[in-house]
């Protein structure tokens, strides 16, 4: 029989934005006071999702190091391939969530930025991929991530905002994966949704919509169902959230491994 960790070796858990890591010397670019800094690192942040998605036998974790305010390691990395960018929030954000100042934009510390904190996370991102494909022959990623109920991105959001938003790729989600976390977050109880109110998931740039073998899919759960929004603390909801995540990881891999066994029928 194999082990949890044996059987979930070939998954790489992505957690791109629950640091709250904010360096002095970025700290001092930025042009908001305290209190309002501390607002946008609230609605900015993915509280606690490095918590949310630590299932048991998940052992290939990669967790961003500073906050999305100094690298959102999400990003493209040439601002021109991002659209995001053209509203100062490419890789190195000089506006706030709301489209004010957050910092002047300066080449040399993009370049820094690049050289300190997104190109290395890039790197052990696709050697952890790579590691799993040579030891598998295949890999899944889990971008894991939550967002703000309050926050409204879509106007088809406004009255039927999910629990739930399973983020797919056309090239690396299969709809076997797709389908198994759609149907398992309607099994627990609460509401799912794809690509709402974000889409996508994260493939390295290696094997972006070229590698059959590196599946990718994004999670998102609501905030509201585990945290307080407005103060960033853990609500008596947050076991039972937490535990609803661990399942999806688990029925992501599960699904995983069917979809590449039925991949290898097929040949």
């Amino acid at each position: 029989m194999s082990t949890g960790r044996d059987r979930y070796g070939f998954v790489v858990v992505h957690i791109p934005h629950a640091s709250l890591e904010l360096p002095d010397d970025f700290r001092r670019g930025i042009l908001l006071a305290e209190s309002k800094l501390r607002r946008e690192m609230i609605r900015m942040t993915d509280a606690f999702c490095d918590e949310l998605y630590d299932a048991p036998g998940f052992d290939n974790r990669l967790t961003a190091v500073v906050s999305r305010l100094v690298c959102d390691v999400e990003r493209f990395r040439d601002d021109a391939d991002e659209p995001n960018a053209r509203r100062g929030q490419g890789l190195m954000y000089t506006k706030t969530s709301t489209g004010k100042k957050l910092r002047e934009y300066d080449e040399k510390l993009r370049e820094r930025v690049l050289l300190e904190y997104y190109d290395p996370h890039h790197r052990r991102l696709t050697e952890a991929v790579d590691d799993a494909v040579a030891s598998f022959g295949f890999c899944l990623i889990i971008d894991g991530h939550s967002f703000n109920s309050r926050k409204i991105e879509k106007i088809d959001n406004l009255f039927s905002f999910p629990d739930f938003d399973i983020g797919t790729d056309d090239f690396h989600t299969p709809d076997k994966v797709a389908g198994a976390l759609y149907s398992r977050v309607a099994q627990l109880g609460y509401k799912p949704r794809f690509n709402s109110p974000y889409s996508g998931a994260i493939t390295p740039a290696k094997h972006y919509k070229k590698d059959k073998r590196v599946l990718s899919v994004m999670i998102e759960t609501n905030r509201r169902l585990y945290m307080n929004e407005k103060t960033m603390q853990k609500t008596e909801n947050f076991s039972k959230t937490r535990e609803a995540c661990h399942e999806l990881m688990r029925a992501a891999a599960e699904a995983s491994l069917v979809h590449f066994e039925d991949e290898g029928n097929e040949r």
